[in-house]
């Protein structure tokens, strides 16, 4: 049995629908999207809002998967929305959808608290379990996650710094940081002539 929201909608996964389906509901949901930024352009944010939101229910929330820019895009509309009715449930659920499915320890961040406010907004089943499984999944996620792009973070830097001293015979080998032993947070930095291969 399918969960549903507070309105009565049930959410599905992209890949319960045919193909042809789902070039059906992009068309829809793209229509209902323009329509709500004609609107929002005019000034007429309720319409706006009213449009938004049946562009999000017509799209089904996984569509996305094939490009990240729409849970950008996704996300930018909800905040649109929510700075005219900061207590807009279903837009601040899919904001969090939407920021979660961006994935970036900031965005994961970002859900989690978006989770954290509808949890005292809404009463419906459905929107609750959300709220539950974010809090319960998303904190290990968002510090997986940090560990992960600090690692890609520092492997950039060695590689720019490994191109810049190569010039020189010399590569981030050749330095050594060690972290303050006192657990300031402070690292001090040593040159080393032959430097071991790991």
């Amino acid at each position: 049995e399918e969960e549903a929201d507070q309105d009565g909608d049930v959410f599905f996964e992209s890949e319960e629908y045919p193909e042809e389906e789902l070039k059906k509901l992009v068309q829809e949901a793209t229509e209902y999207k323009t329509k709500g930024n004609t609107y929002f352009g005019q000034g007429e944010y309720k319409n706006a809002i009213a449009e938004y939101e049946k562009a999000l229910m017509s799209c089904p929330d996984s569509l996305a998967k094939e490009r990240a820019d729409d849970y950008k895009e996704g996300r930018d509309m909800c905040t649109q929305a929510l700075k005219l009715d900061p207590k807009y449930a279903k837009a601040l659920l899919r904001r969090a959808q939407a920021n979660e499915k961006i994935g970036t320890s900031s965005s994961m961040q970002a859900s989690l608290e978006d989770y954290q406010k509808l949890k005292e907004l809404v009463q419906d089943k459905y929107t609750l379990s959300q709220c539950q499984r974010a809090e319960k999944e998303l904190p290990n996620k968002i510090k997986q996650k940090m560990e992960l792009e600090k690692e890609e973070m520092m492997g950039k830097l060695k590689d720019l710094g490994n191109s810049l001293l190569g010039k020189f015979g010399l590569s981030t080998d050749n330095f050594q940081l060690q972290q303050d032993p006192t657990g300031k947070g402070g690292y001090s930095m040593n040159f080393v002539n032959s430097p071991q291969k790991k």
